[in-house]
């Protein structure tokens, strides 16, 4: 009998974009460009690292709720500053450090995010993904437009609403990839 191998089996993760990889062993890699680091990301870590890839996203969405309800421009601006340097600080101090550094990265394979929703996303919620990103930024222009912004917020109204037909564009290519997958199964 031949040797069995004492290997786990890779564990599927919900994270994908531009520093997250697969390396040749199937295992998910973060790469830090600052420090120019590898770091295994396992199942448990999971949930934190998908906050802290997107803490730049909440944080604005935060900066702009502030701003829009009880802040002036200029203190959420200063608010907004200072939660990213906070976020910054904890996920080098804290999120990193509980991460293993890998030494022995051999990236097979950036998981870009078409990849990710083609085949990790039901077709059913990319449908629905699809719909609202859309209907994101049709209202942010229709907001933009009714509350009468000035240049400065109506410029950036225009580039969430930019940014909102590019993910629906993006789910809409990958529902037709997932379609075409299906064709391919029943044939």
């Amino acid at each position: 009998m031949g040797k069995k191998k004492n290997s786990k089996p890779a564990e599927k993760i919900r994270l994908s974009g531009r520093n997250i990889y697969t390396d040749k062993r199937k295992r998910t890699i973060y790469y830090d460009f600052v420090t120019k680091q590898g770091y295994l990301i396992e199942k448990k870590n999971e949930n934190s690292a998908l906050f802290y890839k997107n803490r730049f996203v909440v944080i604005l969405f935060a900066a702009i709720l502030f701003g829009a309800t009880f802040l002036t421009v200029l203190q959420a601006v200063i608010a907004g500053a200072v939660m990213l340097a906070l976020a910054e600080i904890a996920f080098r101090r804290s999120f990193l450090k509980k991460l293993e550094p890998v030494t022995d990265v051999d990236f097979e394979k950036r998981v870009s995010a078409l990849e990710y929703i083609v085949t990790r996303k039901e077709k059913s919620r990319v449908i629905a993904l699809a719909v609202l990103y859309l209907v994101f930024a049709v209202l942010v222009l229709l907001n933009a437009y009714q509350e009468e912004y000035g240049t400065g917020l109506l410029i950036f109204s225009a580039c969430l609403a930019i940014v909102g037909v590019y993910f629906s564009v993006l789910h809409i290519i990958a529902l037709i990839k997932i379609n075409k997958k299906e064709k391919k199964k029943r044939r």
